[in-house]
């Protein structure tokens, strides 16, 4: 019996560490199984082999040809005589590609391309770090608000029982009584509601890692948060220089203006280098007999375009406009960029305000707390006002704790835009976690 339990014990303790997580588990899970991620390195990996594609197109193309027939002569009017024979043929035909003025402007747009899909990539694995402290911040708020929400209905289960007593000793009329339950009933439903929202938050980390997590751990709301100034005016220079999205979009006019320039060159000559050898064996049926044949040629193709119905010509218009696009939408980026920096600035400093406020708060609540405590111990506060103080203790403990999320959230924010973000940031928020 003893045996049992202790394999219990330890089964149950192996799970738990299983399935309980903390930010750098949901991140290091998402490099793994995050689909999104998945997909970005197989565009990275596409993009490459654009490149070899387009690279390949400088060198020589060979191709051998063979063939051997049997020819069966039914009839046959004329001179001398003609039997059933046999030929066999074989061709080797290498062209060599001398003048393709477009090929280089193509393979700058492959080069590109490359570049810009491995900078979405590290882009990509930078977003992966806000958002998997994103995502598990909102399983501790989201976890924080039901633990909350079990407090406040334990605090109307007594509100309850304690009208039904005043109703039958006739202190209070059915009508304050049904007031009691409705708000009991009420605090039941703002529960569900509260334990469902916490369901999709886990599955929102379960489509991100490919793995449900059970069990969290809880800020520790005790402890000092460093609270950093950013200066707006260096963060919007460095970020219009450096910021992954940036580059990205300059990449985009670098192709689309590649792309223009090809479209432009192909108006004019290629020029090819051709080589043919021929064989051919004709057994024995011909009037001539047997007959063996080896021949080689060599000559330059060139290619004219003359005409095409308008087609290159409106390629040309189409990139142009392409071209004119990109660099809107850089222009654009940059503005946006600009807006969004000024924003989380402005926000990180109204979220400084208020973790100082909501330490205040909580502070007081928690010596309101203690006081009503030691209170209870003597007889002078009842069991619904200390479950209100309870739940009020809970309540600032749980704002102050969303706030300093929301501050540490955008931290991680302003450090992408000055390129500084990293794993380390997630794991130094890691150490702030208790259970």
């Amino acid at each position: 019996m003893y045996k049992s339990k202790l394999y219990l014990m330890i089964i149950i303790m192996l799970t738990s560490h299983v399935e309980a997580a903390d930010i750098m588990d949901v991140y290091n899970r998402s490099l793994n199984f995050n689909n999104d991620l998945k997909i970005i390195t197989n565009d990275q990996k596409i993009s490459q082999e654009v490149y070899s594609q387009t690279s390949s197109n400088i060198f020589p193309e060979v191709s051998i040809t063979a063939n051997t027939q049997e020819i069966n002569v039914n009839k046959y009017t004329g001179t001398g005589t003609q039997k059933d024979y046999s030929t066999e043929s074989a061709s080797l035909t290498i062209t060599q590609p001398l003048l393709r003025l477009y090929f280089f402007d193509e393979l700058n747009k492959a080069e590109s391309i490359v570049k810009k899909s491995k900078i979405n990539l590290e882009e990509f694995k930078k977003d992966l770090i806000i958002k998997s402290a994103e995502l598990y911040f909102n399983l501790i708020n989201a976890k924080n608000s039901v633990a909350a929400g079990e407090v406040k209905l334990d605090s109307m289960l007594i509100k309850y029982e304690s009208a039904k007593k005043l109703f039958d000793n006739g202190y209070i009329s059915d009508i304050e009584l049904n007031k009691y339950k409705n708000n009991y009933e009420m605090t039941m439903v703002e529960k569900q509601i509260l334990v469902n929202e916490f369901d999709m938050v886990k599955q929102d980390v379960y489509i991100f890692t490919g793995r449900e997590i059970l069990d969290i751990h809880n800020l520790n709301h005790t402890i000092e948060i460093p609270l950093l100034t950013y200066d707006a005016n260096s963060l919007i220079s460095k970020a219009l220089v450096s910021l992954d999205s940036i580059k990205s979009a300059l990449l985009d006019v670098n192709i689309s203006r590649d792309e223009m320039k090809s479209n432009k060159s192909k108006h004019y000559p290629t020029i090819d280098l051709n080589a043919t050898y021929d064989y051919s064996d004709t057994s024995s049926g011909s009037r001539l007999g047997k007959q063996t044949r080896e021949s080689n040629t060599i000559g330059l193709t060139i290619n004219i375009p003359i005409y095409q119905g308008g087609f290159q010509k409106s390629k040309v218009t189409e990139s142009r406009y392409k071209y004119k696009n990109a660099k809107i939408n850089l222009d654009h980026l940059r503005r946006t960029v600009r807006k969004e920096i000024l924003d989380n600035i402005n926000n990180h400093n109204l979220l400084k305000s208020l973790v100082i406020v909501k330490r205040d708060r909580y502070d007081d609540v928690n010596q309101d707390y203690l006081t009503i405590s030691h209170g209870a111990d003597i007889g002078l506060y009842t069991d619904v006002e200390i479950k209100d103080a309870e739940y009020n203790l809970m309540v600032a403990k749980n704002d102050l704790i969303k706030s300093t999320l929301d501050l540490l959230l955008v931290d991680l924010n302003l450090k992408k835009y000055s390129s500084n973000l990293s794993v380390e940031n997630i794991q130094t928020i890691n150490r702030m976690l208790v259970w």
